[in-house]
């Protein structure tokens, strides 16, 4: 997340997604920051959004990630918010701070088996249909082989929700149907 693109349309889409897909949960955010960002900029971030952000700290190549994630070991609805996006293998490197990573999202899902996450994924070009499609398709298809529930919100901005409970994930799924929002924009719920 940088904040100096705080409030244009992708946020306005993250605030409808946590509020439709769980409305009366309380929501803690990851928002990876990879830049310093200020007290009052975090607390107009948790205002607008409707989250706690729980870790302030900044996203560095060197950071242990591991202990980065740890604080969200309590909790069960988590968004969050990498500058790019997923990435299913491990990346190194200055651009690894951009990425959360496929078996990072498997972990934190086997935490606790109530657990929703909702992730942000701009990695997944959107100048073709097609290969937003197959991009979208290879990430869930990943997430099922390690036994996580999950689908997708397909549009400008992309999002994976996540759960290793089937029935967690379906009602997030029903919540955002339940919105009136074109069933077009989702990936099909697979439920085994």
């Amino acid at each position: 997340m940088r904040m100096n693109y705080f409030g244009d349309s992708y946020d306005i889409v993250k605030k409808f997604l946590i509020k439709s897909i769980a409305p009366n949960a309380e929501w803690i955010a990851l928002p990876m920051f990879t830049e310093e960002v200020s007290g009052k900029d975090i607390k107009s971030f948790e205002q607008f959004l409707h989250v706690r952000v729980i870790s302030k700290i900044n996203v560095t190549p060197t950071i242990d990630r591991d202990k980065y994630f740890a604080d969200s070991s309590n909790h069960r609805h988590i968004f969050i918010d990498p500058d790019t996006g997923i990435s299913i293998k491990k990346r190194y490197g200055a651009k690894s701070i951009n990425y959360i990573f496929g078996p990072e999202l498997v972990s934190l899902c086997k935490q606790n088996p109530e657990r929703l996450l909702l992730v942000f994924d701009q990695s997944i070009q959107r100048d073709n249909a097609e290969q937003v499609d197959q991009s979208v398709e290879r990430k869930l298809t990943y997430f099922r082989a390690q036994n996580i529930f999950c689908f997708a919100y397909k549009s400008h901005a992309c999002f994976m929700v996540l759960s290793v409970s089937s029935s967690v994930c379906k009602k997030a799924y029903n919540n955002l149907i339940n919105t009136h929002l074109p069933s077009s924009k989702l990936t099909k719920f697979i439920s085994e």
